[in-house]
């Protein structure tokens, strides 16, 4: 019997009663709330104290992010991984808490002070991302699970951009229509993950940029690329969305800096495609291969503000649970 028919289906929130949506709803508001009261120092403290709980309670969460650590950096001990491993937890808790804190004040109205004192470059980044949307009619923005990926709509807003963005919906209606309205705050078109393809291609069409987290196992609607020198399930929407419709391919990443709130952000050159290519499905497998390898440069700059914790490999199933130990 497989690992995944002995575990028990977790219940989900949308399969829970109303009353049970509404307690859930409410209790994270408070928190939300309370969030927001705090000063910025004490919510490092709180993301690192619940980011070392993860890490330590949730073993598998744990294997997870050693195993892919010790595929991504071969070079380093033992004991380095599982450092980095641990603050990269703590790193995306800081992530949800900064977007509980923080997003509000990036109002299209009032973004525009926000980002000039806490983004190093922020002016130059801005228009550089200008440039490429309005010399291209529109393009494909790749944003990787890496530091703050939360900011980067608002991000698009303040520099003219218009975006359209697929996300997956949570299950709980109210919480999700409360994230959508603090998302949409943005001014940007918000999308329902499932079968956005078609939207995006509409996007597109119409001269507007779209932006994709591409970085996480896509499973049978994926193709093997190389990530870390080892081959990955990669989605090739960007790839095929920039062949469909002649448009370069943009990685883009919000990095924190030190331990003040201090932001830059990663912006690549333009992955541009080739539209004389004479196979287009080889085309988009040398975009998608060319879009990991600069989310791995990326990556590399803050190694320890990626989301590892994610089976990027499918380790789990490729290696079973049996062989998959973790020591520590």
């Amino acid at each position: 019997m497989s690992e995944s028919a002995k575990r028990p289906r977790r219940k989900r929130s949308k399969d829970k009663g109303a009353f049970h949506q509404w307690v859930e709803y409410a209790l994270l508001v408070s928190f939300l709330k309370f969030i927001r009261l705090l000063p910025y120092g004490v919510c490092r403290a709180v993301a690192a104290v619940t980011g070392d709980a993860i890490f330590r309670f949730a073993p598998r969460r744990r294997r997870i992010a050693r195993a892919n650590l010790r595929i991504a950096f071969p070079e380093l001990d033992e004991a380095q991984r599982l450092n980095l491993a641990r603050r990269s937890c703590r790193s995306f808790i800081l992530t949800c808490l900064e977007g509980a804190k923080f997003l509000t004040r990036f109002e299209l109205r009032r973004a525009e002070k926000t980002v000039r004192e806490i983004v190093d470059g922020a002016e130059e980044a801005i228009a550089k991302a200008r440039a490429i949307h309005e010399d291209a009619g529109g393009c494909v923005f790749v944003v990787p699970h890496l530091g703050n990926w939360e900011y980067l709509a608002h991000a698009g807003a303040l520099a003219g951009i218009p975006l359209s963005i697929p996300v997956r919906p949570l299950d709980n209606r109210k919480l999700e229509a409360s994230l959508y309205e603090m998302r949409a705050s943005s001014g940007q078109e918000i999308l329902a993950k499932k079968n956005a393809f078609f939207h995006l291609r509409e996007a597109l069409r119409k001269g507007r940029s779209v932006a994709i987290l591409a970085d996480q196992n896509a499973g049978g609607e994926g193709i093997d690329a190389p990530f870390f020198g080892k081959p990955a399930r990669t989605t090739p929407a960007p790839a095929a969305l920039a062949v469909l419709y002649n448009r370069p391919i943009v990685l883009i990443s919000c990095l924190r800096k030190g331990d003040a709130q201090r932001y830059e952000v990663l912006l690549s050159e333009p992955i541009a495609p080739d539209m004389n290519a004479q196979s287009a499905r080889k085309e988009i497998e040398r975009l998608t291969r060319a879009m990991n390898e600069e989310t791995e440069n990326f990556i590399r700059r803050g190694p320890d503000q990626y989301l590892w914790i994610h089976d990027r490999w499918k380790l789990t199933k490729s290696q079973g649970r049996a062989r998959w130990t973790d020591s520590g």
